[in-house]
């Protein structure tokens, strides 16, 4: 019995050597594009939780300024005297360096606020806020709003 080198037998040897090789560089591109995309997915989810944080911290600064009229005199002027922007009242020049403190970008007009008289009430204003703030990184800038209504009793 003669043996015949491998190399000499027609067929599918050569055919099909190194596609184990390409087999294994596909599947290692796959995993690598699914490791890519998870880390993104978890750069855009600490990117929104920081966007939720910062409109957490504007509402609780606006809320907190809302309570500051109602426990001071609530007569429009006053009111306007002591926390709108237009003024220099001690009230907004506290509220705008907490803002400062608390939100990114102190460098963005931050705070805007405007009370002013309730159409057929003499007593009651209607007081707007608007608080934005600029994200590190983030070439838009975020707002948050509010209106209330702060009632004077005479």
């Amino acid at each position: 019995m003669t043996r015949v080198p491998r190399s000499a037998t027609p067929g599918r040897g050569r055919r099909e050597r190194g596609s184990f090789l390409l087999e294994a560089l596909i599947a290692i591109l796959i995993v690598a594009l699914g490791v890519l995309g998870s880390v993104g997915l978890l750069a855009r989810s600490m990117q929104d939780v920081d966007d939720a944080k910062n409109r957490g911290e504007a509402a609780y600064l606006a809320s907190w300024l809302i309570g500051q009229m109602w426990v001071s005199d609530r007569v429009t002027t006053t009111l306007d005297t002591n926390y709108g922007s237009g003024g220099s009242g001690a009230g907004y020049t506290d509220f705008v360096s907490m803002v400062q403190q608390r939100l990114p970008n102190g460098n963005v007009p931050l705070v805007q606020v405007d009370a002013g008289p309730i159409a057929g009430s003499t007593t009651n204003s209607r007081v707007t806020i608007t608080i934005t703030w600029q994200p590190p990184g983030d070439t838009t800038t975020h707002q948050y709003n509010v209106i209330a209504s702060i009632g004077a009793n005479q």
